[in-house]
């Protein structure tokens, strides 16, 4: 008898201990997603898509697109979070910021060639993501363009910031 009281006891003990944990220690801060392309990619369709900007108790934050400066949100979806550039990129250079310090965010970076003609000096793009908070590369991410003619594979990160 006094075996089964003390597994109960432990039991108990192991099930309040374990729900603390799984609450996540959430650290907020300032984020700027930075693109920096390379390759033919003016000959490339773009799509930049951020989502899930969070803050406190799950608060969404909207971007601000930084560059290019002459452009604007392509697509504002307010009830799914989600904002989305697609263009044909004249600058090597796609930025956005959050617009309070998070601590959660979801980003989608694809291209597709516009078709015609290649040559032996033809580059595909290539892209650097680097995702910084508060100044800082926080995660990076490399992004490989298909050849022209094939699939593409878009990039999908989901961060939590720690």
């Amino acid at each position: 008898m006094n075996y089964l009281v003390e597994l109960l006891a432990v039991a108990i003990f192991s099930f309040s201990c374990s729900s603390e944990d799984e609450t996540p220690n959430l650290v907020e801060k300032s984020v700027t997603i930075e693109v920096e392309m390379d390759g033919n990619y003016a000959d490339y369709l773009v799509t930049f898509s951020v989502h899930r900007m969070l803050s406190g108790t799950f608060t969404f934050f909207a971007p601000v697109l930084d560059q290019p400066t002459e452009l604007n949100w392509a697509q504002v979806i307010e009830q799914g979070n989600t904002y989305t550039l697609s263009f044909e990129p004249e600058v090597p250079t796609i930025s956005a910021t959050s617009s309070a310090p998070i601590h959660s965010l979801g980003l989608v970076f694809n291209a597709v060639h516009l078709g015609g003609e290649t040559d032996d000096s033809f580059q595909p793009l290539s892209a650097t993501v680097n995702v910084l908070a508060d100044g800082d590369v926080y995660p990076q991410f490399e992004y490989e363009a298909m050849s022209p003619g094939e699939v593409s594979v878009p990039l999908a990160e989901e961060i939590t910031l720690q």
